[in-house]
């Protein structure tokens, strides 16, 4: 039998179909869960019911609720998940990092994050556990990513590894596992000894202006190869209808 909890959602698919009453606010200074998830959906994508609940259970937001048990959020509560929103997605910070940022009185306005963390985070390394907070995962998944190789080849986890984790988990809800991505990396790798082998003389030549050169080239050939395989790929796909 399905179950509904409170904010008209069905406990097993997390889709709200509150009734007209709950589902919009009576006034202007209160919105509903499914209102807010609306609202803010067009700037993240990913954003569900059970992800805000999650929010709240971690202690990250406080919100009031109607007699009927039904959230409610004000204009900073709203204000406030968006900030944490892109702290969490758009810059990477596990959610400890952003409840400390919180409970030290932080500002509440997304738009100033992305600008006052920048310099930081492009130098944000993680351990496998902050990684895993981040994404809301176990930290098994990012530990069998670092084992096949796709993550953490540098001996640290990047920024562009938590980025790279985070595709790979988008693709393990069509059950493509981390040791599926095994040979992907096998042909990046194959890719880039390529280009590397091309561009050898430059990088070997021991003038940092040609070296400079080398790598420009060596991003430039992976932008292309990259718009290629994308292209390529759209036409297998294609022929995948009967």
């Amino acid at each position: 039998m399905t179950v509904v909890e409170n904010d008209g959602i069905d406990a097993e698919t997390n889709e709200g179909y509150a009734p007209a009453s709950e589902r919009y606010s009576a006034t202007k200074d209160s919105f509903t869960i499914g209102e807010v998830v609306e609202r803010l959906r067009p700037e993240f994508p990913t954003l569900s019911v059970s992800k805000i609940r999650y929010l709240e259970r971690r202690r990250l937001i406080n919100l009031s609720r109607t007699r009927g048990g039904y959230r409610l959020f004000s204009s900073q509560d709203i204000e406030l998940l968006r900030y944490i929103l892109t702290l969490q997605d758009k810059e990477y910070l596990p959610l400890k990092v952003i409840k400390k940022r919180i409970e030290g009185g932080g500002a509440f306005t997304a738009g100033d994050a992305a600008g006052d963390l920048s310099r930081v985070l492009e130098e944000r390394t993680y351990t496998r556990e902050e990684l895993a907070d981040t994404l809301e995962t176990e930290i098994r998944f990012v530990e069998e990513l670092i084992s096949v190789g796709v993550i953490g080849r540098s001996g640290e986890l990047t920024q562009r590894d938590a980025e790279i984790a985070r595709m790979a988990l988008e693709m393990a809800k069509y059950s493509i596992q981390p040791r599926h991505l095994r040979g992907i990396m096998a042909a990046v790798d194959r890719e880039a000894a390529l280009f590397k082998q091309v561009l050898n003389p430059e990088l070997r030549s021991g003038d940092d202006g040609r070296v400079g050169e080398a790598m420009n080239k060596a991003r430039h050939l992976a932008a292309v190869d990259s718009r290629i395989k994308e292209l390529m790929m759209a036409n297998v796909i294609d022929t995948f209808a009967p």
